[in-house]
C-alpha cells in the first residue's frame, strides 16, 4: 500500500493532464506507432520510452540527494511490491504484456490515453484489459504459488558496494543517452513523419515528450510517496464492483485495491491523462484521426497485456520507466523480457501480412 495521501491525489490532476498531452503529441497513441517499432519499421516509440526512462533516471538521482528522505519510502514502496516474485515469473508476465502491445498497439496506460483523443475501438482494448486483470485478480491465490522464487538482491546497486545510487542511475541514463543519440542520428524522428497524415506532422519530437513524461516521476515521489504506474488502476475500477462482503470474500486479492488514496491516485491521473489527450488532439486538430485495430485483436491485446502486468508485478511504466531507474533487477528483466516478446510477436505477425495496412 503506497503512504499516498488524499491531499497528495490532487497532484495526480497535472501530471495526468501532462502524461496525455505528452503521448498525444508525441504520435505514440498512434497503435501502428506501437506495432511498427517492433518490426523496426518506426523508432519514435523506442526514443520517446529511452528518453523518458533517462528522464527517469535523472529524476530519481536528484531526489536520492536533494530529498533522500521521500525518495527512500517511493523506494521501499516500490520493492515492497512483487518482492515475493521470482525472476522468470516477472520475465514471462512482461513477456505477455510485451506480445499483448504487439497485438493490440498500446500499453496499459496507454489506452486510457487512447480512449481520450478517439482512437477508434480503444474501448475494445479496454474491456480487454479489464477482463485480463480480472481473471488474474480470480486465480491469484492459485496463481501466487507459482510465481514464488529464491530469495535474490533485487537492487542493482546491491551488487555494487560503496557506489552510490545517483552514480549508478546517472551512469545507466548515459549509456540510454548514448544509444538513443545513435537512434536518432540513424533515423531522424522528422523521417518518420511523412508517413503519417497531415495533422500529424505537427507533433512533438519523441525525445521531448519522453524527458516530459520521465520528470513526472519528481511529483510522483514528493507527493504521492510513489512512481509512475498504470496498471493498478484497472484493479482499483474492478474492485469498485465488489458491492457486497461476499464478492469482497471471495476475489480478496481485487478488494485489497478498493479503498484508500494510494490505490486511487493512479485512476485520477489516467483519467486527467485522457482528458489531456483530448484536449491536445482538439488543438492539434488529429481527434478520431487515428487508424485503430479491429475489436477482436483490441480486446485480445488489452487482456493479455493486464494480465501480463499483474503477474509481473508492473506494466511498461512501472517496470519500464520507474522499475529500471530505480535500477530494480526483476525490472530490468521484465523489460527484456517484455520488449523481446513483443520483437518476436511482431515479426512473426508481420510476416504474415498482419501489419500490412500499416505499411
Amino acid at each position: 500500500m503506497s503512504a499516498t495521501t488524499w491531499s497528495g491525489v490532487l497532484s495526480a490532476v497535472p501530471m495526468g493532464l501532462a502524461f496525455g498531452m505528452a503521448m498525444q503529441n508525441g504520435l505514440v497513441i498512434l497503435p501502428e506507432t506501437i506495432r511498427l517499432q517492433f518490426t523496426f519499421s518506426r523508432f519514435i516509440m523506442l526514443k520517446m520510452f529511452l528518453s523518458a526512462s533517462i528522464a527517469s533516471c535523472v529524476s530519481f538521482a536528484a531526489l536520492s540527494i536533494v530529498a533522500p528522505k521521500a525518495f527512500k519510502k517511493a523506494r521501499d514502496i516500490f520493492f515492497g511490491c512483487g518482492a515475493e516474485k521470482s525472476m522468470v515469473a516477472t520475465a514471462a508476465g512482461a513477456g505477455m504484456l510485451g506480445a499483448g502491445m504487439a497485438i493490440g498497439g498500446a500499453c496499459p496506460g496507454m489506452v486510457i490515453v487512447q480512449m481520450g483523443c478517439g482512437v477508434p475501438n480503444c474501448y475494445y482494448t479496454f474491456a480487454g484489459g479489464l477482463a485480463g486483470a480480472a481473471t488474474y485478480g480470480a486465480f491469484e491465490a492459485q496463481i501466487r504459488p507459482l510465481l514464488k522464487g529464491p530469495v535474490m538482491k533485487r537492487k542493482l546497486d546491491d551488487y555494487f558496494p560503496g557506489t552510490s545510487f545517483a552514480t549508478l542511475a546517472l551512469g545507466l541514463a548515459g549509456m540510454m543517452a548514448v544509444v538513443t543519440g545513435v537512434i536518432e542520428y540513424l533515423v531522424p524522428w522528422t523521417s518518420d513523419l511523412p508517413v503519417f497524415a497531415t495533422p500529424w506532422n505537427s507533433s512533438w519530437p519523441p525525445i521531448l515528450s519522453g524527458a516530459i513524461i520521465g520528470s513526472l516521476q519528481v511529483p510522483a515521489v514528493l507527493f504521492l510517496a510513489d512512481t509512475l504506474g498504470s496498471s493498478s488502476a484497472y484493479m482499483t475500477t474492478l474492485a469498485q464492483l465488489l458491492m457486497v462482503p461476499s464478492l469482497e470474500k471471495a476475489f480478496s486479492h481485487v478488494a485489497s485495491f478498493k479503498d484508500g488514496p494510494g490505490n486511487w491516485w493512479q485512476v485520477i491521473y489516467l483519467v486527467a491523462s485522457a482528458c489531456g489527450s483530448y484536449l491536445s488532439s482538439q488543438a492539434m486538430g488529429t481527434y478520431g484521426a487515428a487508424q485503430g485495430l479491429s475489436p477482436a485483436l483490441g480486446f485480445a491485446g488489452g487482456f493479455l497485456m493486464l494480465f501480463g502486468s499483474r503477474v509481473a508485478s508492473g506494466c511498461t511504466s512501472g517496470h519500464g520507466l520507474s522499475g529500471m531507474a530505480m535500477l530494480s533487477v526483476p525490472s530490468i528483466a521484465a523489460v527484456c523480457g517484455m520488449f523481446g516478446t513483443a520483437i518476436l510477436v511482431g515479426l512473426g505477425y508481420s510476416a504474415v501480412g498482419g501489419y500490412g495496412t500499416y505499411a
